[in-house]
């Protein structure tokens, strides 16, 4: 009896100890995606990094094992938070047009208020085109909208349309908005929504 407890400390202590660093990894992404947001991946080094966080190369070094590691680890929180944002909207009650029309002001503010975040996002994409340590997280991340734009299609009664083609189409609006906005269009948010809902009703909402 006193093994088997004591083997069940240990596992308690192990899994702390586990969350705890998680934890830290997580905090020092946060800031190294700030970071990166303003400065790119190119241009962004592991002291730059370190600087903005408020600890030591070494301290970096300890939590991730590369620059590359801690990108992925950043890429992954802008996941989390842009994929959150559009699932509220999903879950929300409403009928297939305010569903529509939810999703357009979720893109859009997303563009006027996140666009140093977005650009990261688009930066790390290019990235994976010549670095094969990116390939995994960006598929994962966009197979993840496809499949966002398959339960969208669902939830606006638009089931017989392509997620990929939506996403593609979605992509393509943001990607060149987004662009807009970075330099210095202020009329970008709403030609945005515009192209949206444009969109949007010629596929039926």
């Amino acid at each position: 009896m006193a093994t088997a407890n004591k083997i069940v400390r240990l596992r308690e202590e192990a899994t702390r100890r586990i969350d705890k660093r998680n934890g830290k990894k997580r905090a020092l992404a946060e800031h190294t995606l700030s970071t990166l947001s303003q400065l790119g991946y190119a241009r962004t080094s592991l002291r730059d990094i370190a600087e903005q966080s408020g600890v030591s190369v070494g301290i970096l070094h300890y939590y991730f094992e590369d620059k590359a590691e801690l990108i992925l680890c950043c890429v992954q929180l802008y996941k989390e938070e842009f994929l959150a944002g559009l699932e509220v909207n999903l879950k929300a009650s409403g009928s297939p047009q305010r569903t529509a029309e939810r999703m357009i002001d979720v893109l859009v503010a997303s563009v006027e208020n996140d666009a140093e975040k977005h650009r990261l996002w688009y930066d790390i994409r290019s990235q994976a085109l010549f670095d094969d340590s990116f390939t995994h997280v960006v598929s994962d991340l966009e197979n993840s909208m496809i499949d966002f734009c398959g339960r969208l299609l669902d939830r606006v009664e638009l089931n017989g349309l392509d997620p990929l083609d939506l996403y593609l189409r979605f992509d393509a609006l943001f990607r060149y908005y987004l662009q807009r906005k970075l330099n210095g269009d202020r009329g970008a948010p709403r030609a945005f929504r515009d192209a949206l809902s444009t969109l949007l009703r010629s596929l039926g909402t």
